[in-house]
């Protein structure tokens, strides 16, 4: 089976087999050339048996994953949605579709691996944390911006500077010679003292042991800062995609 993880920015997909995640890779879409991107990651690999998608970049790119996966593999695609309940996890939305299906699949999964109440944090375009207890429920989680997010918006809102974007380097200083470090630095080390912030908040939850996990495009940036090292597991949305499509998916 291929799984898909189709975030706002880009693409990470992995081929479940019996053993495991056999190979896996990513791809950007920003650029809008999904037919390209998708034939220079994908054109050389097996037809998969089936195509399984958690898709949040909306209706326009479901619609390009189909097109090119029936052209290429005669297959359409299977794309999930949250629900209320799946995989022992229960939804804390009053509207279960509300949430987006990369972070259900990425708390199902967590849950499925540790059996015990986790936190879940993925550095994406965006920053999500959501909180599972130890009897499945979910908790709610915080949306706030990654750290493309917040670079663009000083872009825009301030005259004079000017950054480069696809690359957020774990800053090798604290004080930046450039404004193009400077901006780096500044929203790198914002985003992980959210992450330390959290991960200090729920060490200090009474009477739970919390597995912490981070996931995501940018977790490589903010691991380095870290005060605290939580599990990092980049594949995590992938696996919940696979045990929401009816595939039980063991940790690697």
């Amino acid at each position: 089976m291929m799984l898909l993880d189709v975030g706002n920015s880009s693409v990470k997909w992995a081929i479940w087999e019996e053993s495991g995640l056999a190979s896996r890779g990513r791809f950007t879409h920003l650029d809008k050339d999904f037919a390209q991107r998708a034939t220079g990651a994908w054109g050389e690999l097996p037809e998969p048996a089936a195509v399984a998608v958690a898709n949040v970049a909306g209706a326009g790119m479901e619609q390009a994953i189909t097109a090119w996966t029936r052209e290429k593999w005669n297959i359409t695609p299977r794309y999930l949605r949250a629900s209320g309940t799946a995989a022992g996890v229960k939804s804390a939305y009053t509207v279960a579709g509300n949430l987006g299906v990369d972070r259900w699949a990425a708390m199902v999964a967590a849950y499925r691996e540790f059996e015990c109440p986790v936190c879940i944090i993925d550095c994406g375009t965006a920053i999500t944390i959501d909180v599972v207890s130890a009897d499945g429920v979910h908790r709610g989680g915080l949306i706030m911006p990654g750290i493309g997010i917040m670079k663009r918006s000083l872009v825009e809102d301030t005259a004079g500077i000017s950054v480069e974007f696809g690359d957020n380097p774990a800053p090798e200083t604290l004080l930046a010679m450039s404004t193009r470090d400077a901006v780096n630095n500044g929203v790198v080390y914002m985003a992980a003292a959210v992450v330390d912030r959290i991960m200090v908040d729920f060490a200090a939850t009474p009477g739970e042991n919390t597995e912490i996990i981070i996931t995501g495009g940018d977790a490589d940036y903010l691991l380095p800062l870290l005060i605290r090292q939580p599990r990092h597991d980049p594949c995590l949305v992938l696996k919940g995609v696979a045990i929401l499509a009816g595939d039980s998916v063991c940790a690697t």
